[in-house]
């Protein structure tokens, strides 16, 4: 009876060894498809950053090779002035430039210590070094606020971005961010608000915690609340539930709004007519009073000298 337990015990140990075994070889198998899952799902996001660098680039040359040629400028004497056309020529480019590729473009020389210093100390250029065979020349290029590229990577930075980053900061970065901007506001992936104040674009992340469904009778409930029609009503609202309302825009009048009395027409100002100071004049023949009998009722003189009487 004791053998047959032992045989026993042994072959249920043994059982219990393979089971352990296959359970390993399951879980074994189930990492090494996850990794490899992941792996191939990284190199689809580098390929496709890869082909949209790739055409990117591609327009950027069509761009630049299909752009007409500027006709030459005069050079310019003011010292900002110049710092302008280098800054204009770095931002379209998009390039690094030496000193002398600069005066090649632009037709004056940027050695000046004076606009030199202007230039590595403006935040919107930053400094470089070319090689050369046996030297090396210091370069500046455009400085964006914001360095990435491609739709991919600014849709990251957005995201990142909970309270808002100004659309002109992210349309700076490279040559056709303006175009990749408006595509994602327009796929619904990130939002364009402008400021009331300062009438600035600003995008913001879309947020998916505070999309929810509203069912027809709290739609119906929402649209019964009266609104105030006038402005002024609508912010005692607002104040009267606890809300501060934000600033509104000031409307500068156009004059050509109606009213009820002049009907949109501006009142014309009657000019009033001053009189003849003649104690800040300079009379040459004072000696000779009865010259000046009757002047008190003359109200102004023309350049030939005639007066214009007032009437009584």
């Amino acid at each position: 009876g004791k053998r047959k337990a032992s045989a026993l015990d042994a072959a249920l140990a043994k059982f219990q060894k393979v089971q352990q075994q296959a359970a390993q070889i399951q879980i074994d198998v189930a990492d090494s498809r996850e990794k490899s899952s992941a792996g191939a799902k990284a190199e689809r996001l580098k390929a496709m950053a890869e082909a949209e660098a790739a055409e990117r680039r591609e327009r950027e040359r069509a761009a630049q090779s299909n752009a007409p040629r500027e006709p030459p400028r005069n050079v310019p004497n003011s010292i900002l002035m110049k710092q302008k056309r280098v800054l204009d020529l770095l931002n379209t480019t998009r390039a690094n430039f030496t000193v002398a590729e600069l005066h090649n473009e632009l037709g004056f020389s940027c050695s000046d210590p004076e606009l030199w210093d202007m230039l590595i100390h403006n935040p919107k250029i930053q400094q470089g070094v070319h090689e050369r065979r046996t030297r090396m020349e210091p370069t500046i290029s455009y400085k964006p606020k914001h360095v990435f590229e491609g739709r991919r990577e600014m849709l990251e930075l957005v995201t990142k971005m909970h309270d808002g980053v100004l659309m002109d900061d992210v349309t700076d970065a490279y040559t056709g961010a303006v175009e990749d901007c408006e595509a994602l506001i327009a796929e619904g992936l990130v939002l364009m608000l402008t400021n009331a104040e300062t009438r600035e674009r600003v995008l913001y992340p879309v947020d998916e915690q505070y999309e929810c469904e509203v069912d027809d009778d709290m739609a119906t409930l929402f649209h019964a609340v009266p609104i105030p029609e006038h402005d002024n009503e609508f912010d005692a609202a607002l104040r009267k539930a606890g809300h501060e309302p934000a600033p509104r825009r000031a409307v500068r009048p156009t004059g050509h709004d109606s009213d009820d009395e002049g009907g949109g027409r501006k009142r014309a100002r009657a000019k009033k007519k001053r009189k003849v100071n003649f104690e800040r004049m300079k009379v040459t023949n004072a000696h000779l009073p009865e010259l000046f009998k009757g002047l008190e009722n003359i109200t102004a003189l023309d350049q030939h000298g005639a007066s214009s009487h007032r009437a009584k």
